[in-house]
């Protein structure tokens, strides 16, 4: 499947204005925006085997030609194809960012959600 496809939640305020900043200032105009919720469950398990309601419930998705990237690591992707983001995206691959961002991303998951 050469689908290429950023999925959030159109229901929390965070994601959707995350999801709105990327597809304005992404240069690749292949990749879709759109909430996860537009889909039925065997929908989404269409995009990927993996993903279902649950799992695009708890991180943004990136479903890159048949490869999906979860959270910190589908903005990390989508950086390449990102306005003013091109060369600082060789940073997001440096030693111990990764863990950073996949911390960052749980806190404001945890801050969006609080109680949850």
């Amino acid at each position: 499947m050469n689908e290429r496809i950023f999925l959030y939640d159109g229901d929390c305020p965070f994601c959707f204005r995350l999801g709105n900043y990327l597809k304005r200032n992404c240069l690749d105009t292949s990749i879709q925006f759109r909430s996860f919720r537009e889909f039925q469950e065997q929908d989404l398990r269409k995009l990927h085997p993996s993903l279902g309601t649950e799992v695009a419930q708890g991180n943004v998705q990136l479903i890159d030609k048949g490869i999906r990237y979860p959270g910190f690591f589908a903005v990390r992707r989508l950086s390449h194809s990102l306005r003013g983001w091109r060369w600082f995206s060789l940073f997001l691959y440096l030693p111990f960012v990764p863990l950073l961002g996949v911390v960052v991303m749980s806190l404001l998951k945890s801050l969006r959600n609080p109680g949850h």
